[in-house]
């Protein structure tokens, strides 16, 4: 057995089950607030007690609207507070809401950090971002049989924190009335990151002597969703489409980098709160995880569900030891009428699976 390289170390190892099983439940875009409530908290308490993860990943857009340092404090201790009490391990990406002016990433970082059970981590220093990071998943010999990567995606072009050296307006230069990829105006992840994750994948592989089958996690959207909207039944499409793909303008680059290491078999992202859609485009499964938040918008008002809120869950992904290459993912939901103020399993609400839905 090869240990494990310090730099990839984490305060508490993932490790497959004794049945070889790992269950990871991603849960984005909770938006939690101080006025907000506790519906949101329970709901991700919920979940968990159903689906009983190894590990859980928050995609962004975890907290917002906190003017005080001790104000953000509270809301990144509430929104911890499901994996906290349970003593799951868990990590987390930045959406676009989470930094502000007053209240940065680099301090939200340091307060998710103070946690026993955090295991995100800041990212090497000169890389773009905060949150750049890889998690090790050992299997029974000790070595990585399967691995997470999160990525800081940025936040729009207006509220840089990795300023671009473009002297030109963005703004009338870039997001143009006919638009590449998307009608936002969403920040982009930016090359070094896209070189980080290349250069760590190849230093991986020429340790281990082998490829580590992995789960890739960032908060916006990349353009290539767009290749499973335009192409559903070949890229075997599930799940709802309900609003654009927030993409960036600009790619990045980070699909064609994760084509060519072969090693990312899935990427997943928040951010578009009623889009559920997954498939498979050139072999990497993507798609959505959902919004869990009950502060985050709803579907439309003219769903013809007539429920704002049937959306709201989260996306687990199921990994085998035997068959890492083979990750098995689909969404489950929680209606807001059903949470109820209670940690035991045995009154959990029941969970739904997504169906299949194309809407314009």
């Amino acid at each position: 057995m090869k240990k494990l390289p310090e730099e990839f170390a984490t305060k508490y190892p993932l490790r497959f089950r004794p049945d070889g099983r790992f269950r990871i439940l991603m849960m984005s875009d909770a938006h939690h607030a101080p006025e907000t409530g506790n519906w949101t908290i329970q709901a991700m308490g919920q979940l968990i007690d159903r689906t009983k993860p190894d590990f859980v990943f928050l995609g962004g857009d975890n907290i917002e609207r906190c003017e005080t340092e001790e104000m953000s404090e509270r809301m990144i201790a509430e929104v911890v507070s499901p994996m906290e009490q349970r003593g799951i391990p868990w990590a987390h990406v930045f959406g676009n809401h989470d930094n502000t002016p007053l209240l940065p990433k680099a301090f939200q970082q340091s307060v998710y950090e103070t946690y026993p059970h955090c295991l995100s981590q800041s990212g090497p220093k000169g890389i773009p971002g905060i949150g750049n990071f890889f998690l090790p998943v050992l299997g029974q010999s000790g070595e990585p049989v399967f691995g997470i990567w999160g990525l800081d995606s940025q936040q729009d072009f207006a509220s840089q924190t990795t300023k671009l050296e473009y002297k030109g307006d963005l703004s009338w230069d870039l997001l143009m009335p006919s638009r590449i990829a998307s009608s936002s105006d969403s920040d982009y992840i930016r090359f070094e990151q896209v070189m980080w994750y290349y250069e760590t994948s190849k230093k991986l592989e020429a340790y281990y002597g082998r490829k580590i089958p992995s789960l890739m996690v960032f908060h916006i959207p990349l353009a290539e969703y767009n290749a499973i909207l335009k192409n559903a039944h070949r890229t075997h499409m599930t799940g709802e489409y309900n609003e654009r793909v927030c993409a960036s303008e600009i790619n990045s680059g980070m699909f064609a980098a994760a084509l060519e290491r072969g090693d990312v078999k899935a990427m997943f992202s928040g951010h578009d709160h009623i889009n559920t859609f997954d498939g498979i485009y050139c072999g990497i499964h993507m798609g959505y995880d959902g919004s869990i938040g009950s502060n985050a918008y709803g579907t439309r008002d003219n769903d013809p569900s007539g429920d704002r809120e049937r959306l709201r869950g989260g996306r687990i992904f199921d990994v085998s030891e035997s068959d890492p290459w083979d990750i098995h993912t689909e969404m489950v939901f929680v209606s807001p009428r059903q949470v109820l103020p209670c940690k035991a399993s045995s009154s959990v609400s029941p969970l739904h699976k997504e169906s299949v839905k194309f809407s314009d």
